[in-house]
């Protein structure tokens, strides 16, 4: 069951009763919205997915995609997460055949870690689990509302990658 934001529904700049500068949300108040509504989704989708890893492995698997190779020091800071925990992840990912790692050519002390073929298409199975695993959530809302969050993921995405990218 879906229920309703307390908010008024955003509004389309170029339709007839658009939100005008006065009236649009908060900055802080949306950033706390988003921030907390994005992470209980991913946690929802995590659970309905069952994709039998944490969410911190898929979420590596993602960025070394995204991104290519990084070092352990450059994951941890990308994801959030403590030194430790991205080597145990990165270890545990590495035991499975998902991920490699190589001399840096920058510095021979260190290595870069990236996605195998293996891993690649892992993480296109993980993302299959996703889908058909919140696909019927979404698929209850009304056309409009999946055309809202669809245009919602694209900013998302955009203020991602302009801003951590």
């Amino acid at each position: 069951m879906v229920t309703p934001s307390p908010d008024p529904a955003p509004h389309d700049a170029a339709s007839p009763g658009a939100a005008t500068p006065a009236d649009a949300p908060d900055p802080a108040r949306l950033a706390q919205r988003l921030t907390l509504g994005a992470s209980q989704f991913s946690r929802m989708a995590a659970r309905l997915a069952e994709v039998g890893v944490s969410s911190v492995s898929w979420r590596v698997a993602s960025t070394l995609e995204h991104h290519g190779p990084l070092r352990l020091s450059e994951i941890a800071a990308r994801e959030r997460v403590t030194r430790p925990t991205a080597t145990d992840v990165v270890r545990r990912l590495e035991q499975e055949g998902l991920v490699a790692r190589t001399p840096d050519p920058r510095d021979s002390r260190s290595a870069l870690v990236d996605l195998t073929a293996s891993g690649r298409a892992q993480l296109g199975a993980w993302r299959a689990q996703l889908a058909t695993g919140v696909g019927p959530v979404l698929a209850d809302l009304p056309a409009a509302d999946l055309a809202i969050l669809d245009r919602a993921a694209g900013i998302l995405a955009e203020l991602v990658e302009t801003h951590d990218g």
